[in-house]
């Protein structure tokens, strides 16, 4: 039976505040007295496959042959689309399919399941356990299908998580009704063998409050199920029945497998992976460590293990490097860091292959989780007003009243509470809260969020850490309302500036006095002309706003952007800004051929190269601008101008041929594009141009 947290169960004992994950003990290999895995079966599978029943090849039969004979799974999961089901002329289709499931079942020996595949603009699932199919075209929502499972007491899966091609689920927004249905998230999907790419969904769910257990399907679309690569989702079961099976999936006993026929056993004080356990207190109120026992075992010779490890709420928090082990056992002493802390083991073998196990829980009881304790800013400073944000959690099944929420801040200084505020949860849902203050220490800090609810003592959930700087740090504004190159692509540049000590901020209006007086650094990425949501080109306005900043004592770096037949990427307006500020550089008007000019650029004070992508290059008229870069790659005797440095009037203008501080370029592998941003940075905040 699946485990979950009883509603309202208050604490029986002070809580003090939650000490921070540790390592009390490590057991070496064979000294665990108890075998937990012995009372279980490893049965390996695949949960996710098509057959011409919907979009596939062949039929289920077919599909379950190749499963048993040439695969060997101890069980499959036919789950063809639901919409094929419904249409008129398929609805004898997943009659049809249970037909044949019954009769190549096999207790004992091979499982046979029929479930089905939703599929929505917010993500894909599977539907498993369930007397009929559910259809994108008659539950055309999440929540109709969650609905659909409720009614149906089905099992759901979210398939094949991915944050470039779909939204995932609203980013995992906690929904108390599913959870208590959907059981499982493929941490690796496809027909490869390294498939376990989705990690950082599955830790997404289980920080929004998701109690889902790891899966690894391959999606089969054609005649190779469970033969196109070794990758299984293996089920820990009492026995190879469709009962226990469908229980294990239900428990979250399950672990996700890029080896065929690895076995992984994960503990706590005996309760298998996919349980929820109470928080254990000290007599000082505080966490008591919990043992947690890791068992890994694989028949083959040739597959050792390379790591195992322990991940709780993101982190790493115990290790270890097992010396040519196929067989492991081991335990563990960690305490919880958080009123809501989940932990599952992650082990990589020598070849490559990975296993990830399904969660374990260890919670207060109160049904509450509380995620992304953030600041607001990204560079937080003394004396300015900062909000930081939170998202409370009732996984309960009632409304919470009259919670207060409190959040503190701690540091070398001490600790301290520096808002609260009091909300009602309603149930099964989330609800975000915000803080507003001003911090008045410099260094680094950690946030703390409390959550008095019904127990006797708050929750504790720990927060992002931040850095506080001290007032007056250079800020630098990013023009992104001119559909400008690489508009949406520059955040790396900001995470960069941050941890470098600079204020960064991205700016999507008109640049005029108002945006200037706010900044000491001014970055514009030439526009694309043309048909937009925001304006192609700069007003007569901001072209002269844009000079007076600088002749004031402001910086400007400039990024061009290659020409292209059509004309649409004009220098113009950047040039203007250049003739008013009487600058000795200017873009090239009338290139027509940077395109076919070489990506490498020449640093002449000696560092590596840099990459640049559709570069224009540069026309000196002067001898006040300063050569810094130049295009055509190292050795090439004929080099264009790239980057140039000038100082003019009381400020200063940096003009690059093209943006190379972008998503796409600043880290690029063997180029040192960073390391000329941040030395392009330190000239135009005052510093002395340097190679170091």
């Amino acid at each position: 039976m699946r485990l979950r947290l009883r509603d309202g169960r208050c604490l029986l004992a002070l809580m003090a505040m939650v000490v921070g994950l540790a390592v009390i003990a490590s057991v070496p290999v064979g000294a665990v007295a108890d075998a937990p895995w012995d009372d279980y079966g490893f049965y390996f599978g695949n949960l996710h496959s098509h057959t011409s029943y919907s979009d596939g090849v062949l039929t289920p039969s077919d599909a379950f042959q190749v499963a048993r004979d040439a695969a060997r799974l101890d069980f499959l999961a036919v789950t063809d689309h639901g919409y094929y089901m419904q249409e008129a002329t398929n609805l004898h289709l997943w009659y049809k399919a249970h037909e044949e499931a019954d009769a190549m079942y096999e207790p004992g020996r091979f499982v046979t399941l029929i479930g089905f595949e939703w599929t929505f603009t917010d993500g894909h699932m599977n539907g498993l356990d369930t007397a009929v199919a559910a259809s994108r075209d008659t539950q055309r929502d999440m929540q109709a299908f969650i609905d659909f499972l409720v009614l149906h007491d089905g099992i759901g899966v979210f398939n094949h998580p991915s944050y470039d091609i779909q939204p995932n689920w609203n980013d995992f927004e906690y929904r108390g009704d599913a959870d208590r249905q959907v059981a499982l998230i493929e941490v690796g999907s496809g027909s490869y063998t390294h498939n376990i790419t989705n990690e950082r969904a599955y830790q997404r769910a289980l920080e929004r409050g998701w109690f889902v257990g790891a899966a690894s399907n391959q999606d089969n679309h054609r005649a190779n199920w469970g033969t196109v690569a070794p990758t299984r989702t293996v089920a820990v079961a009492r026995a190879l029945t469709r009962e226990d099976i469908l229980d294990a999936l239900r428990s979250m006993r399950t672990y996700a497998t890029e080896d065929g026929n690895v076995r992984l056993f994960f503990a706590c004080e005996g309760q298998a992976m996919g349980s929820a356990l109470d928080i254990v207190r000290g007599v000082d109120g505080s966490a008591a460590p919990m043992e947690f026992t890791i068992f890994v075992d694989d028949p083959d010779s040739q597959d050792r293990l390379a790591s195992v490890e322990i991940v709780s709420n993101g982190s790493v928090v115990w290790a270890d490097k097992p010396l040519d082990a196929g067989r492991y056992v081991t335990s563990a002493k960690l305490a919880p860091s958080s009123s809501y802390s989940w932990f599952y083991v992650r082990a990589r073998q020598a070849d490559g292959d990975l296993v990830v196990s399904s969660p374990i829980w260890i919670t207060s009881g109160t049904g509450i989780n509380a995620c992304n304790i953030v600041p607001a800013s990204i560079v937080p400073q003394v004396g300015r007003e900062l909000r930081v944000k939170a998202e409370i959690v009732n996984r309960n099944a009632s409304p919470v009243h009259d919670c207060v929420v409190t959040l503190f801040t701690s540091g070398e200084w001490g600790k301290e509470a520096v808002g609260s505020v009091e909300i009602d949860l309603p149930a099964g849902r989330s609800s975000d809260v915000e803080f507003v203050f001003t911090p008045s220490h410099v260094g680094r800090c950690a946030l703390e969020l409390h959550v008095a609810s019904r127990a006797e003592a708050p929750d504790v959930f720990p927060g992002a850490g931040m850095t506080v700087r001290a007032a007056g740090i250079p800020r630098v504004m990013i023009d992104e309302g001119h559909n400008n190159r690489y508009s949406g692509y520059m955040n790396r540049l900001v995470a960069l500036l941050a941890d470098a000590g600079y204020d960064p901020a991205l700016s999507s209006g008109a640049i005029d006095s108002a945006l200037l007086d706010r900044a000491d650094v001014l970055v514009v990425n030439m526009p694309e002309q043309g048909f937009a949501l925001t304006p192609t080109d700069f007003a007569d306005d901001e072209v002269r706003a844009m000079a007076d900043f600088v002749l004031g004592g402001g910086s400007l770096l400039l990024a061009g952007w290659s020409a292209v037949d059509d004309g649409s990427r004009d220098p113009g307006d950047l040039n203007n800004v250049l003739s008013l500020l009487g600058a000795a550089v200017s873009y090239d008007a009338d290139d027509a051929g940077s395109p076919d000019l070489s990506d490498i650029v020449d640093v002449p004070w000696g560092a590596d190269s840099l990459r640049a992508e559709e570069v224009r290059p540069l026309r000196i008229s002067g001898s006040s601008a300063r050569v810094v870069a130049e295009l055509g790659g190292t050795g090439d005797a004929d080099l264009a101008v790239f980057a140039t440095i000038e100082k003019v009037g009381e400020g200063r203008v940096a003009v690059l041929g093209a943006p190379v501080f972008s998503d796409y370029d600043l880290f690029r592998d063997g180029y040192s594009n960073a390391r000329f941003t941040l030395n392009l940075f330190n000239w135009l905040c005052g510093g002395e141009w340097s190679a170091r």
